[in-house]
């Protein structure tokens, strides 16, 4: 576990890219462009540039890059054991920022179809997702695009609303109550009633204060998938990304024999200790084999430098396939 000396002598053997970023936009080691309007608020997923004398030079990503470099790490650890076609599921994929680095580099190291399917239930994200795939030469329509939250069943639910704001989850219930406060207070009753039974949607802007701050977001309700449901059509996946903001081990439990199954590599964003241990213990109980284990909120110390992380990072690998 958390053997890092081959990852870090094989990624940083990967040649950077050089060139001359889109305007608008500014590009990773793998020749990714993305648009600045996606990261306005949250640093990406990709990691930052440096200039050269005319063209810039993107340096693959180093340990003390943290949650950046393990995302690579994942993902080029399922793409060299990939075989006839890859498979990715991006879960919580915002703007599909990991999907679409995966279709990059997979032409990079093991060319071969891919299928990528991206589960995002924000509206602004999911149409950026769209684009993003578009303007790095990936056609949407060729893969799975699903405008929807990942759940435990099929029922919508409520969820928070916030363009460019990569926090969004469902509303607690133990937060109805300062929401509602909060319509009384601007006296917008009357109109959420309407626009709730009209679209779904509360339709006006609420302030919500977490660790990043005080952020505006509005509530609708939102379709939502079982894991297991996402999963049924697949025979076999190379690699999930998880990132759904503290629904993780609610999501995982219920469908711990289909992931047993079908799926080969899991890398998950943990939200809370709880959360990250009861994760680890349920895929021990069930033999995966975990190869990244960085708990959330703390400080770690490698021999390559240390970093920092606020998602935990569990990286698993299934011992039956």
């Amino acid at each position: 576990m958390n053997e890092l000396g081959p990852l870090v002598d094989t990624i940083a053997k990967l040649e950077p890219w050089r060139g001359t970023c889109t305007e608008g936009s500014f590009a990773n080691f793998l020749g990714v462009m993305t648009d600045l309007e996606y990261v306005a608020r949250h640093h990406p997923s990709n990691i930052e540039q440096s200039n050269g004398e005319s063209t810039t030079v993107v340096h693959p990503p180093k340990v003390t890059d943290g949650e950046t470099f393990f995302e690579f790490a994942a993902i080029n650890k399922a793409i060299l054991e990939a075989k006839e076609r890859f498979v990715m599921l991006e879960l919580g994929g915002g703007y599909a920022a990991r999907s679409v680095d995966a279709h990059r580099l997979l032409q990079t190291l093991n060319p071969m179809p891919c299928q990528l399917v991206i589960v995002e239930a924000e509206p602004t994200h999911f149409h950026w997702a769209k684009c993003h795939m578009a303007a790095n030469g990936i056609d949407p329509q060729d893969h799975w695009l699903i405008n929807a939250a990942v759940s435990t069943d099929c029922h919508p639910k409520m969820f928070m609303h916030g363009a460019g704001l990569f926090y969004n989850s469902f509303v607690d219930p133990r937060d109805v109550d300062e929401i509602v406060a909060e319509i009384v207070k601007i006296d917008g009753t009357e109109q959420v009633v309407r626009n709730l039974m009209i679209g779904g949607r509360c339709g006006i802007q609420m302030p919500y204060k977490s660790a990043a701050g005080q952020d505006l977001f509005d509530y609708s309700f939102v379709s939502t998938l079982s894991l297991t449901d996402i999963l049924t059509p697949l025979p076999l996946v190379d690699l999930i990304d998880m990132d759904i903001q503290g629904a993780e081990d609610v999501v995982i439990a219920p469908a711990i024999e289909m992931l047993n199954r079908r799926v080969k590599r899991l890398h998950i964003g943990t939200h809370g200790g709880d959360v990250h241990r009861g994760l680890w213990d349920l895929f021990f109980e069930h033999e995966w084999i975990c190869e990244f284990d960085y708990s959330p909120n703390s400080q770690h110390d490698t021999p390559w430098g240390p970093f920092e992380t606020m998602d935990g990072i569990l990286h698993l690998k299934n011992s039956r396939l």
